[in-house]
């Protein structure tokens, strides 16, 4: 499961470059929990990158660890979500969590906009939205400035088209953005979280129980509590350390 190609800033340090080879060394030999070490080290020194999450999600999956698996693998996506690696194993891990929580059912056409905003990166997106951009302005120059009619049809018509698929790129580079820099979920990484029907351990009911891996959306926070939500709709409140932000 893991990438040996890695890309990141110029200004990293040498010890990042150990890091790496002593990570893939570390991975390619099996040592699970070495490789673990030496990618979370990376990262302690404020390099991430979506390769890099994608390898420590195998070293981890490898090791016995899956909700930091998911995690990771969820982080990897967050950064890139056209990292159809990162998609196919996240999909394997999914497969052994334990809760099996079916999703709520999503309008058509918000699940489709949702997968063609989702095909290629946010800077991608940004890189059409200019083009089109340019080729408006092309258009409405035309319309402008050529005195026969075809031509003038042509950039109005034109205009208008590309200023909509403008229109269209920038959103999907906005919509990524904004999900990429939103804090509201979350993987549960420890083997069992316990939903309460308060933010209490004594005075509150037990609702349900949750396993390493499972994905959910904070609600709310109350001291070492947390509000989450499932894929279904359910809610309850757990514990702070039994779950990880994406």
């Amino acid at each position: 499961m893991a990438m040996n190609a890695f890309s990141f800033n110029a200004q990293a340090s040498q010890s990042v470059d150990s890091l790496w080879t002593k990570a893939a060394a570390a991975y390619s030999e099996g040592q699970w929990s070495e490789a673990v070490a030496s990618y979370q080290a990376i990262l302690d020194k404020g390099v991430e990158s979506p390769k890099l999450y994608y390898n420590l999600a195998g070293a981890y999956f490898k090791d016995g660890w899956k909700g930091k698996a998911v995690l990771n693998y969820e982080r990897a996506l967050r950064l890139d979500p056209s990292f159809n690696d990162a998609k196919y194993n996240l999909e394997i891990v999914n497969a052994q969590i334990e809760d099996d929580i079916a999703q709520v059912p999503e309008f058509i056409l918000k699940s489709a906009a949702r997968k063609l905003c989702y095909m290629i990166s946010s800077d991608a997106w940004a890189v059409i939205s200019l083009l089109m951009l340019a080729l408006t302005l092309a258009g409405v120059l035309m319309f402008v400035l050529c005195h026969g009619s075809a031509l003038r049809k042509t950039g109005f018509f034109g205009a208008i088209a590309t200023v909509l698929l403008f229109v269209c790129a920038l959103g999907c580079s906005l919509s990524q953005r904004s999900d990429a820099l939103r804090q509201d979920k979350a993987v549960i990484i420890k083997p069992v979280a316990p939903a309460k029907s308060s933010p209490s351990a004594e005075s509150s009911a037990d609702l349900f129980v949750l396993h390493e891996g499972t994905k959910v959306t904070i609600i709310d926070e109350v001291a070492a509590w947390v509000d989450v939500e499932l894929a279904d709709g359910r809610q309850g409140w757990v514990k702070k350390d039994t779950l990880e932000i994406i």
